[in-house]
């Protein structure tokens, strides 16, 4: 009789010892839900910071930061040669293709302007509608060191945020060996005959900058850099 009370004690400091750890880890992933909630409500206030100096408090948070912004050096496309006395260069280029519409079982080709290549091997009449390859592409182009005031900032970020002005360039800004292949075209570039009358594969280039100056921009603060997330 001693030995069965003994075993049914022990079982039940079993069951007792069972039920506080299922007790205890769940206060603690309650804790650990609970912080992180905390932490993702912290991370939903834009918080107004000074540029000038990198506060450890902000850190993780959504952060506006107002000053000038600075690059060590002018961006710079170094594949066609065209650089700017600017903090970012935006290149856009198009190709005057042909684009299908389809309706039902009769299809039109008219011939566009795009930035994005159209492939016209998909077509359903593809021959005498033939898309060349685009050999060129918009491209994102930074100066180094990009700062507003004390932190670096990412070039998509102030992309995003920042108005683009247009940058007329001129054939003669070009590499050398390119300067024979373009025209000027009214502040662009472009690769064919005459640009009132483009044919399908001719290539026009214009170029967008972001000056150095005063700006406002929103991001996380991660260390001393300003990022999208």
């Amino acid at each position: 009789m001693a030995r069965r009370k003994r075993t049914a004690r022990g079982r039940v400091a079993v069951v007792i010892l069972a039920l506080a750890a299922v007790a205890g880890a769940g206060w603690f992933g309650y804790r650990h839900l609970d912080r992180q909630v905390r932490e993702s409500e912290r991370q939903k206030v834009l918080v107004k910071a000074s540029s000038e100096r990198v506060d450890p408090a902000n850190d993780g948070l959504r952060v506006q930061l107002g000053g000038k912004l600075q690059a060590g050096s002018n961006a710079r496309d170094a594949e066609l040669g065209i650089s700017a006395q600017a903090a970012l260069l935006s290149r856009k280029v198009e190709m005057y293709q042909w684009r299908e519409h389809c309706g039902g079982t009769t299809c039109d080709y008219e011939p566009i302007w795009s930035s994005q290549p159209i492939d016209s091997h998909g077509f359903r009449q593809p021959q005498g509608h033939e898309n060349p390859q685009m050999r060129l592409g918009n491209t994102l182009f930074a100066g180094t060191d990009l700062k507003l005031g004390a932190f670096a900032v990412d070039a998509e970020l102030v992309a995003a945020q920042v108005a683009l002005v247009d940058h007329p360039v001129h054939a003669a800004d070009l590499l050398p060996n390119l300067a024979a292949s373009f025209s000027d075209a009214n502040g662009s570039l472009y690769a064919g005959g005459d640009p009132a009358h483009p044919k399908v594969g001719e290539v026009r280039v214009s170029y967008a900058i972001v000056p150095p100056g005063s700006v406002e921009l929103s991001g996380v603060q991660r260390g001393g850099s300003l990022v999208a997330q």
